[in-house]
């Protein structure tokens, strides 16, 4: 008699979903690689995953190089999966958003992205 056992466990070894995930970038406001008329007051970043706001970094580089002031991190409310950062922006040029999130399961993620004032 043949035995199923293999086929029976790789059958069930297909079906298993991962249990973690990490938080991703899924959107920004201004958006990655946009082209924004004014200088924003705040920066909206959509991960994922939900996050660990309090240990989230987000840093900006004006068009010379120089890091721009950025206030830390707020949760956006209702939006568990959101951060909202504070920033003061004062000429154009094209800036660069470095971004550090933790996710509630205690990944670490990391990227950048640029957005560019016209005036």
């Amino acid at each position: 008699m043949k035995s199923f056992a293999p086929l029976a466990c790789i059958l069930a070894l297909a079906s298993v979903t991962p249990a973690f995930a990490h938080a991703f970038l899924k959107h920004a406001t201004p958006g990655v690689g946009s082209v924004v008329a004014a200088p924003p007051a705040s920066l909206l970043l959509a991960y994922t995953e939900n996050l660990e706001v309090p240990f989230c970094t987000v840093t900006v580089t004006g068009p010379a190089g120089a890091q721009v002031q950025t206030a830390r991190p707020r949760p956006v409310p209702g939006e568990p999966a959101e951060i909202a950062v504070p920033v003061h922006i004062t000429a154009p040029g094209t800036y660069k958003v470095s971004w550090h999130a933790l996710s509630v399961d205690t990944h670490k993620t990391q990227g950048t992205f640029s957005f560019t004032v016209s005036q």
